[in-house]
């Protein structure tokens, strides 16, 4: 096979990330990237070094399809939601790219944005470069550990019927207040609300810092 004309950086990464979304990261491979576009594999490396680097093209391309289009006329706590929920939002686009995403450093240009982005709302609203760098890492860390068992669920199916199957079969005399939820209905709706809480949290403790 001969290098395919028109072959870029771009285009490997977004087939990469095609890929991703639909095998898997397991699948994803530079001989399997050079036969979705009919390019020795050798081709791709004149373009992206290595997996590596293809890895972090594929952070990139997910991340960068987060809004962040910023409403200054918003309080600086509602601009902070609207910005941790477009980034969770880009991230559960790709259920198949979270463990990559999670466990991978922000260095590429679209996510040290939506880090300069937090850094900017919190410290025009009055708080530390330190305390605002403590709730964006909190924001980081429980995003990345969502996405990774939402991710592990994902290639898993059937495992969260299985487990609210084990839940039951606990003994209820022993452990009374779960057998009180699980039959509720109180239980959470989704990643959606987990976050929502866990950022007004954030923000509230945000708050207490400036006021303090």
């Amino acid at each position: 096979m001969s290098p395919r004309a028109g072959l870029t950086k771009e285009l490997l990464i977004a087939t990469a990330l095609d890929v991703v979304d639909r095998d898997g990261l397991e699948a994803l491979s530079m001989r399997r990237l050079g036969a979705e576009l009919g390019v020795d594999p050798m081709a791709a490396y004149r373009h992206i070094p290595g997996k590596d680097k293809l890895l972090d093209g594929i952070v990139e391309a997910v991340v960068s399809q987060a809004d962040l289009t910023d409403d200054p006329a918003l309080s600086w706590q509602d601009r902070l939601r609207a910005l941790v929920r477009a980034y969770v939002g880009a991230l559960m686009a790709h259920p198949n790219a979270l463990p990559v995403i999670a466990e991978r450093p922000w260095r590429t240009p679209g996510a040290l944005m939506v880090l300069e982005r937090a850094l900017e709302i919190m410290t025009a609203a009055g708080a530390s470069l330190h305390h605002a760098l403590l709730a964006i890492n909190a924001v980081g860390f429980f995003t990345s550990g969502l996405a990774l068992a939402i991710g592990a669920q994902n290639r898993a199916p059937g495992a969260a019927e299985e487990h609210a199957q084990t839940m039951l079969s606990l003994p209820q005399e022993r452990y009374p207040a779960i057998h009180e939820l699980l039959h509720s209905g109180q239980t959470t709706s989704g990643p959606d609300e987990i976050v929502e809480f866990a950022v007004a949290a954030i923000v509230a403790e945000v708050e207490r810092r400036i006021s303090s």
